[in-house]
């Protein structure tokens, strides 16, 4: 039997049961919204979408010279000294690249002695089976080393928690007041972003994050040349930009850890080269995109000044995802 043709974008928010929200942005110009299933005013769960929130304020860190990104890691974190982390580098930590044994698997999401399953049940004051109620800071430290940093692409939320950390340790202040400071207040927000915590007070800045989709597309919109149009000032520098863009790893790279398979087939293709900076996808034209449980998604295209969100609650069809690499490659944006 033949396979069904490929739906329209405006079919499939019509037909697809999960699909809430999607907007595209060009040139600092809405040309395409629509809410299914969410009112435009409703937050909404970012998920892992939300991970360059978290690398864009460690690269203004290292913009400012108060963190080395080839340094250990342990440099700034006193506590984390003596364990499996030493000699992992911030930059190993923001590429995924950290060789610590905590990525996120379908086995290891269900392994009670994991850490990527403890760190999620630390994250929610849930008891792990052995160890009853942990703390998130204290499982991080526990974690065991893998392999060397750099062989793999191992995607771990945990990975995300260590800039938080990292952050809150080198500004000395509390997750949400650092990334308001730096960011929100610059993007004339219509809404609070929500930040949601942990028992123990940590910002989960890997997922637990949520606004409404216009706000999520101001985001987006600070990785391209109409930042402008939104934001009092350059929040995403060129530096910061070209450091994404020009640190990206192999392909290779990408596709030895779980998540390379995992992420060209949510996108159909694997013309990337790997990820960059808690990006999951990088193209050779530049184009980024970042993905999120339940198939949320921010696509940025700083050439084509061009942003598409979107937040779905679907957990089996990820075909939203299929749709922003087409978009931006239709031609229509190709000026």
């Amino acid at each position: 039997s033949s396979l069904p043709s490929p739906l329209s974008l405006d079919a499939f928010l019509e037909q697809s049961p999960g699909a809430q929200a999607y907007m595209v942005v060009y040139k600092g110009q809405i040309v395409y919204e629509k809410y299914p299933r969410m009112r435009p005013e409703d937050h909404h769960v970012w998920m892992s979408s939300a991970k360059p929130t978290a690398s864009l304020v460690i690269d203004q860190l290292i913009s400012e010279g108060k963190i080395d990104q080839n340094a250990p890691v342990t440099d700034y974190l006193p506590d984390f000294k003596g364990t499996p982390w030493d000699g992992v580098t911030t930059k190993d930590i923001m590429d995924m690249a950290s060789g610590m044994d905590l990525e996120d698997t379908s086995e290891s999401r269900f392994d009670p002695d994991n850490i990527a399953r403890r760190v999620y049940e630390a994250e929610f004051g849930f008891p792990n089976e052995t160890r009853g109620v942990e703390k998130l800071r204290d499982v991080l430290r526990s974690t065991p080393k893998r392999e060397e940093p750099g062989q793999a692409f191992h995607y771990a939320s945990g990975l995300t928690q260590m800039l938080v950390i990292l952050a809150e340790e080198v500004e000395n202040d509390r997750w949400a007041q650092i990334f308001d400071r730096r960011v929100w207040s610059k993007v004339g927000a219509e809404g609070a972003l929500q930040i949601h915590l942990t028992p123990d007070g940590i910002a989960a800045a890997h997922g637990l994050v949520s606004s409404n989709l216009r706000d999520f597309a101001r985001f987006g919109m600070l990785y391209t040349p109409s930042w402008n149009k939104i934001a009092t000032e350059q929040v995403v520098t060129d530096e910061i930009l070209a450091r994404i863009r020009d640190g990206v790893r192999s392909h290779e790279f990408m596709m030895a850890g779980f998540d390379g398979a995992v992420f060209a087939d949510y996108l159909g293709s694997n013309d990337f080269i790997a990820n960059s900076r808690q990006w999951d996808i990088l193209w050779p034209d530049g184009d980024m995109w970042k993905g999120g449980l339940m198939t949320q998604g921010l696509y940025v295209s700083p050439s084509r000044d061009l942003v598409i969100v979107y937040f779905n609650v679907n957990n089996d069809d990820h075909s939203g995802h299929r749709y922003p690499r087409a978009i931006a490659t239709s031609g229509l944006f190709d000026e």
